[in-house]
């Protein structure tokens, strides 16, 4: 008996391992079908097609998630797919990620020829027609009842594969509506970046230009014209470029934002230690943008993915230590919004990571994922940006409203000390005595000047309420005929000391540079 059930799963086994998936296309729906194919992996990256399709189905592996993901070295994996279609259909076979390399698709026509479809971001011509984001193949012809299609991709970066096999209606209604919210998000991102570009406008402010420049390289290179393939659109030089140079414009664009981080929250006062660790991975950023130039692709996936999830945990952990532990956003709640800001960038950046490390499959709304978190990082970030300037015009105002209080006291101030010194009688000093008063420095000086003088201190602080005592007092000399020196060595003051402020008595009077100012107090003292 035992023996029996050994028989009976090892047949189950290898029927398993023989009955591959068929894909019905008729009956199939706008959606990946990487669990229905089989892959294997071409170590020595030249074995022919006629050497692949000998294979055994045993040899073969079977795909674990919709989105195949074949890795970051630069592997060469084949796929294979089985699938039935009605003879007046013609099945299409839809690759919905541009940033392949090299594409060959094999299939067997009825006549048993072998018909072969080279695509891929370095195996397209000018004449080529591309597709949306992505590649189709027409699969004519294909031999009957059971087709068979074999593709062979490889990627020097990540390869993901999400492939659809669908007939032409399916196809075209599936792609408008995938496709349909890409330019929602554009247009929110572009919105975005409109209003980062009139408040620097307005501020000018290094935030904002820095923030412009991080919604430029990540989300408008790095994951429209990289990510979902839209750089085929501007042309596949760019395209190819891009694709080239992906990782130099993920630095560019990390290095920018490490800045930008550390400006807003000011960590260097603040967390001075993990201000530390931000300029070590400034250091790991730039190091990739290196290797990025030698087109050390390997090398600089595996530094791009580990960066990634640092760097973004650490944006969510600063803000967070600053903002809410600190109370940076004790009088504006609008800057919480910079802390919520980084949590769907944390929490994406922890995803994708774990799928392209293997660890969770790779699922179709994986791509939308990392552009859904971009545009909700995008808006609560400026929120927080604006709060942070609402929050420094609110400091600004409280200051200057202090500073006007504190003015306002003291020529009330002074005006009721001129008041209380007009009730009292004094003799007036005579010219030569109030003169000898000013060269020996007395302390009584000025009140023995108003008392010669009553009302020309008056005169000047109707015209500017704004002068400050130690500026009356170098009225009272001016009006004195005394020259700088002079007025230097009265007062015990610098010649440079007595110029300065000789040019803000005359900015706070209105006297202009060509006029005389000791004629001018003495036209004030005479109307006076």
């Amino acid at each position: 008996m035992k023996t029996i059930f050994i028989l009976i799963a090892f047949v189950l086994e290898g029927g398993f391992c023989v009955a591959q998936p068929l894909i019905q296309v008729e009956k199939q729906s706008f959606v990946n079908v990487g669990k229905a194919g089989y892959f294997w992996q071409d170590t020595l990256k030249t074995t022919s097609f006629e050497k692949v399709a000998q294979l055994k189905a045993e040899d073969f592996s079977k795909g674990r998630s919709a989105i195949f993901n074949g890795g970051s070295s630069g592997k060469v994996w084949w796929m294979k797919l089985r699938f039935t279609e009605n003879s007046p259909t013609t099945p299409y076979l839809f690759i919905d990620y541009a940033n392949i390399d090299t594409i060959n698709v094999f299939y067997r026509d009825e006549s048993g020829r072998v018909n072969q479809i080279n695509a891929g971001m370095f195996n397209l011509k000018e004449n080529d027609n591309i597709l949306g984001t992505g590649f189709v193949f027409p699969l004519k012809q294909v031999k009957t009842p059971v087709g068979e299609v074999y593709v062979r991709m490889r990627a020097m970066n990540t390869l993901l594969v999400p492939v659809k096999l669908v007939t032409e209606s399916v196809l075209n209604h599936g792609l408008f509506k995938a496709h349909s919210v890409q330019p929602i998000y554009i247009g929110i991102a572009l919105m975005i970046v409109i209003f980062h570009v009139f408040m620097f406008a307005v501020t000018r402010s290094k935030l904002f230009a820095l923030y412009i420049a991080r919604i430029i390289l990540l989300y408008f290179i790095v994951m429209v014209c990289y990510l979902q393939g839209y750089g085929l659109l501007l042309g596949v030089p760019i395209a190819r470029f891009i694709l080239v140079h992906a990782h130099f414009f993920i630095a560019v664009g990390y290095l920018v934002t490490i800045l930008f981080n550390s400006y807003f929250l000011k960590l260097k006062r603040q967390l001075p230690q993990l201000d530390k660790f931000f300029k070590a991975l400034m250091f790991g950023w730039g190091l990739i943008l290196i290797c990025s130039l030698w087109d050390a692709r390997i090398l600089t996936n595996i530094l791009t993915h580990v960066l990634f999830l640092f760097t973004s945990l650490l944006f969510l952990f600063s803000s967070v230590k600053v903002i809410i532990v600190r109370g940076y956003a004790k009088n504006n709640p609008l800057i919480w919004c910079y802390v919520l800001g980084w949590i769907p960038v944390a929490v994406a950046s922890i995803y994708l990571v774990f799928c392209l490390s293997r660890f969770i499959p790779f699922q179709s709304y994986s791509y939308n994922l990392l552009s859904l978190a971009g545009i909700i990082e995008g808006i609560l970030i400026s929120l927080g940006l604006y709060g942070q300037r609402l929050r420094l015009l609110t400091r600004h105002n409280a200051h200057f409203r202090k500073q006007r209080i504190l003015l306002q006291e003291q020529v009330e101030g002074y005006r009721k000390q001129l008041d209380a010194t007009k009730e009292k009688v004094h003799e007036p000093l005579s010219l030569k005595a109030l003169i000898e008063l000013a060269h020996s420095g007395d302390p009584s000086f000025m009140k023995r000047f108003n008392e010669t003088e009553p009302v020309f201190i008056e005169k000047l602080l109707q015209i500017a309420p704004q002068l400050l005592p130690a500026e009356l007092v170098l009225c009272a000399y001016i009006r004195l005929n005394f020259d700088t020196k002079e007025i230097a060595r009265s007062c015990k003051l610098s010649v440079r000391a007595v110029e300065s402020r000789k040019y803000r008595i005359r900015k706070k009077l209105g006297i202009d540079s060509e006029t005389n100012v000791h004629s001018w107090m003495s036209a004030i003292a005479k109307t006076s």
